[in-house]
């Protein structure tokens, strides 16, 4: 009898501890799990991108700007270093300058293309005193003709001012009817000698028409 009691009590203690593991187990299956909430890691990405995207847009004034690092390793292999092209430096004219040094005559007999006003910025004298030396004015100083002998006074005063009429040095493309003389003139304080001995020819040799000629 005692045998029997016990399994009894001891079936019955089972069953007790089974029903206690079923709703325990039950009550765990149905409460709701209390979790911390996750990003989707695509999802942060797109946030970024967006937003580095909307910095990068804004105007000059806004905060952030891309800059370039110069200095940054690159990401993809080596890059040659960019060094600024050289700028070619103006090549001066290589003719030679006239080396004859000539002495202002006391007189001067004009050729062709040539009047007082040019000898006056050749030789740098007041045009006033050379009208003045050969009884000349203004109104008839340039209907000289070509074999006239002019006195040119001495210690009479600069032209002033700026002689030249041309810039030089400079190439000149001779018409057919110049001559050293006329081309002189043209510039204005060069010395028809000058521009023949520049150029490797004599004073009065002609001048063929489309010569370039240099002019000191």
């Amino acid at each position: 009898m005692d045998v029997l009691k016990t399994m009894k009590i001891t079936r019955s203690l089972v069953f007790l501890l089974a029903a206690l593991v079923l709703a325990a187990c039950t009550r765990s299956a149905s409460a709701d799990p209390v979790g911390v909430p996750t990003e989707d890691p695509l999802i942060s990405i797109f946030n970024t991108m967006a937003t580095q995207t909307a910095l990068a847009a804004q105007d000059k004034t806004g905060v952030l700007q891309p800059t370039l690092d110069l200095n940054a390793t690159p990401l993809f292999g080596s890059t040659a270093t960019l060094e600024p092209s050289a700028t070619p430096e103006s090549t001066a004219t290589s003719t030679p300058a006239p080396i004859t040094q000539l002495a202002v005559p006391a007189s001067y007999t004009l050729h062709e293309g040539e009047w007082p006003y040019c000898l006056a910025r050749r030789f740098d004298i007041d045009p006033d005193a050379l009208l003045a030396a050969n009884g000349l004015n203004a109104s008839n100083a340039n209907t000289l003709s070509v074999g006239t002998t002019l006195t040119i006074p001495s210690g009479v005063g600069s032209f002033g001012g700026n002689r030249s009429l041309r810039a030089h040095p400079a190439s000149y493309v001779a018409s057919g009817v110049d001559t050293f003389y006329s081309i002189a003139c043209t510039f204005g304080d060069v010395w028809p000698e000058h521009i023949a001995e520049a150029n490797g020819m004599t004073l009065d040799q002609a001048i063929a028409g489309g010569t370039q000629l240099h002019v000191p």
